[in-house]
């Protein structure tokens, strides 16, 4: 039976791509670079933070790479919602867990405050029992101590634990805690999702709960 799952978010509880590549591209521009990120490059490194991001596009030994993080963070906080929506049937699916006493939990590599300002935004942030963020403990995704700091606050057990997210980032860090990873199909990903490790695949919500209910039922 299942009693916990642990979220990502960009891209499997809301599709966030536009708002974050418009604040990645205004943090270039306002910096002097003519570089623009489309969708496609996006995809390419989503999911392991800002700064890695920058860093890959305008170099690692830059100098002025933190300095153009720290505008995109600061754009990106003050404009954090305004083309990003929820997934398909996802409400419907918090609600289900809701009502049947399935704790939810946030991992993802957006900073915890970030994190917490986009939940609330989106109006889903009081479905969320906590939020751990690339900054909340001492390691981020994929490293499986993330998932370790929060097994040890919340003393879940990993067998009743699922973790939904889109990326092989999401993939890895599930397999190296041990737990089932479910994954988001459509997310921000160019990995063929047949060399992902996972234990279903699903574009929709509803059958995330037909899963649930499904294992609900006795074997025979």
């Amino acid at each position: 039976m299942i009693k916990n799952i642990i979220f990502d978010i960009d891209g499997t509880l809301a599709d966030t791509s536009i708002d974050i590549i418009n604040s990645f591209n205004h943090s270039l521009k306002k910096n002097g670079l003519k570089k623009k990120i489309n969708f496609q490059y996006f995809k390419k490194i989503a999911n392991k933070g800002s700064l890695y991001l920058i860093q890959k596009v305008v170099g690692k030994k830059n100098i002025h790479s933190k300095k153009i993080n720290n505008d995109f963070l600061k754009h990106y906080e003050n404009n954090i919602c305004i083309k990003s929506k929820l997934r398909k049937n996802l409400k419907i699916f918090l609600d289900y867990c809701k009502k049947n006493n399935i704790k939810l939990f946030i991992s993802t590599n957006k900073l915890e405050k970030n994190a917490k300002l986009l939940l609330k935004k989106l109006k889903i942030n009081n479905y969320f029992l906590f939020v751990a963020g690339s900054d909340t403990f001492k390691h981020k995704k994929p490293n499986y101590l993330h998932l370790q700091q929060l097994k040890k606050k919340f003393h879940f057990l990993k067998k009743e634990t699922i973790f939904v997210g889109d990326t092989e980032i999401d993939s890895l860090l599930a397999k190296n805690f041990k737990i089932k990873f479910i994954l988001l199909r459509n997310g921000y990903t160019n990995v063929d999702p047949q060399k992902l490790n996972y234990e279903i695949a699903i574009s929709d919500y509803n059958k995330l709960q037909s899963y649930i209910e499904n294992l609900k039922k006795p074997r025979k």
